[in-house]
């Protein structure tokens, strides 16, 4: 990641973290309000804390800078989100041919590479990975950001804990274990200290309960706590095994008591509503079976749950099949339209040339209504889980964000043709369906704003360091040109300049200290 510009080299025994950094000439964004600051307001930083923000009306300081950076008018956003990501699944196509399944065996690493730092230069500074299937590869992945060696956001690693036949847990057996193999699940045994979920029996009591979610947290590092939901038959699974409401209460409660966060895969109706009375921190994204009700929207209202609507998932997965009944909605064709206009681009921009020719391949096959991964393999049975998020998730999402349920930002990236750092693509996509017209946008960018910090970092239960620009906070600041209240697109694009933990990492636009 090299400077754009030529800059005079910063001296660093003249920043160190006792040095008063003193941020000027910017728009500075209130994310909690909706605003911008006051015109003139600056931004004190020592170490690796916002100290202060004092306002035009501020002549002298109690604390007297030592060194200031002029930032020439840009505006200043908090570090963005990415809440539920999986680095480590590299899956350019759904439908998969042999020439994919080599071009993701030989440049696995270097696209893994490639996305975290493509998170950094989009302001992008932390992603939860929401599972992997060995623990080893995330740590190392760390171990090597912490080290410099290569660019990368702050990464919370999620540890799935259920019964074992559960989602993303399942008895791997035959061809089922073969193919999810190609995806990257259950290559390694639940019970190995690296394997990222923990089975327990379908019948396990409290206790047990209690030790799987301990021993998540102890024994596998885990930051949060991921339960898997499939209420009907999936790839994963033929015949799922779910928890009772007292297993799924007593993780939460569990998780809790650790000061950990919790979230769920909840794509039905009744996994919301169980998930809701349950408990968890946020739903990973979103009911598409039915219609919530208002007593289930109010439900989430009451009980303070976060979402993650992931709709970057119908963008990848949802298309027109025969006798579909949701082929000919509206919003089919909208998408459609919607990404026939990206997917090239995206493909271009995010992923290594070798895996984006497997991207766009994998998207014109789609177009034409072909369905089969490696040749021979239906996959219309599994796309058609997902034709339905275009009638009932995105209605139920819409009537969610209006009632005023907290919306974070996470794109399943990983999953499907998306990787981590596409933030941006995640806002759009909401913005696409979110709103009945350009007149009047309810998701707006203030909403957006929200939805890309400081509701993933409450989501991720980091509100209180991240998330804002706030005194106290962590000044993990992406420096951008625009106006992201008028123009949604400039949250996530690439950034002229990053500061991360209050040290300048990424310096495009030749910003200096005076």
């Amino acid at each position: 990641m090299e400077n754009t510009f030529e800059t005079k080299p910063i001296d660093p025994d003249r920043i160190n973290n006792n040095t008063l950094v003193e941020l000027t000439n910017a728009r500075f964004v209130d994310v909690v309000n909706s605003c911008f600051f006051d015109q003139g307001t600056r931004m004190i930083i020592q170490g690796r804390r916002i100290v202060a923000l004092p306002g035009p009306a501020v002549k002298e300081d109690a604390l007297k800078p030592d060194v200031t950076f002029d930032l020439q008018g840009k505006t200043v956003l908090p570090g963005l989100f990415n809440v539920h990501c999986h680095i480590q699944m590299i899956n350019p196509t759904l439908l998969a041919d042999l020439q994919t399944l080599k071009a993701k065996r030989r440049f696995h690493m270097q696209q893994v590479e490639k996305s975290m730092a493509d998170c950094i230069e989009r302001g992008v500074t932390h992603i939860r990975d929401a599972f992997t299937d060995d623990l080893r590869l995330n740590s190392r992945l760390k171990e090597r950001i912490a080290r410099k060696e290569i660019p990368g956001p702050r990464i919370q690693q999620a540890v799935m804990v259920g019964p074992l036949g559960g989602y993303l847990i399942p008895d791997l057996k035959g061809a089922r274990k073969f193919f999810l193999g190609l995806m990257g699940i259950g290559k390694i045994k639940y019970n190995n200290i690296h394997s990222g979920a923990i089975a327990f029996s379908p019948d396990a009591d409290e206790q047990m309960v209690r030790d799987a979610v301990d021993q998540a947290i102890d024994e596998r590092g885990a930051d949060f706590i991921k339960v898997g939901e499939s209420l009907e038959e999936s790839l994963l699974n033929k015949n799922p095994v779910n928890m009772s409401l007292h297993q799924l209460e007593t993780i939460t409660d569990q998780a809790r008591k650790r000061g950990v966060q919790s979230t769920i895969h909840s794509v039905s109706v009744e996994t919301f509503q169980r998930s809701v009375q349950a408990g968890f921190s946020s739903l990973a994204h979103m009911a598409r079976d039915g219609e919530l009700s208002q007593d289930d929207i109010q439900a989430c209202l009451n009980a303070g749950t976060i979402i993650d609507p992931t709709l970057s998932v119908g963008y990848d997965a949802s298309w027109k099949l025969k006798d579909d009944a949701f082929s000919g909605d509206p919003n089919m064709e909208t998408l459609y339209q919607f990404r026939n206009n990206r997917f090239s681009n995206l493909a271009e921009e995010f992923w290594l040339p070798e895996l984006a020719t497997c991207v766009v391949r994998g998207f014109e096959k789609a177009n034409k209504g072909k369905y089969k991964a490696l040749g021979f393999i239906d996959m219309s049975k599994l796309l058609a889980h997902f034709s339905r998020l275009i009638q009932f998730g995105i209605q139920n999402t819409q009537r969610l964000f209006n009632a005023g349920v907290i919306m974070a930002c996470g794109n399943d990236g990983g999953i499907q043709s998306c990787t981590p750092a596409m933030v941006a693509h995640e806002l759009a996509i909401l913005d696409l369906f979110m709103n009945e017209s350009d007149k009047k946008k309810a998701f707006n960018g203030a909403a957006a704003l929200k939805s890309a910090t400081i509701n993933s970092a409450q989501s991720m239960g980091i509100d209180d360091q991240f998330g804002s620009l706030a005194i106290g906070k962590t000044a993990d600041l992406a420096v951008v040109n625009g106006d992201p209240f008028e123009d949604i697109s400039v949250i996530g694009k690439c950034v002229d300049a990053l500061f991360m933990d209050g040290r300048l990492t990424i310096n495009k636009c030749g910003i200096a200290p005076e």
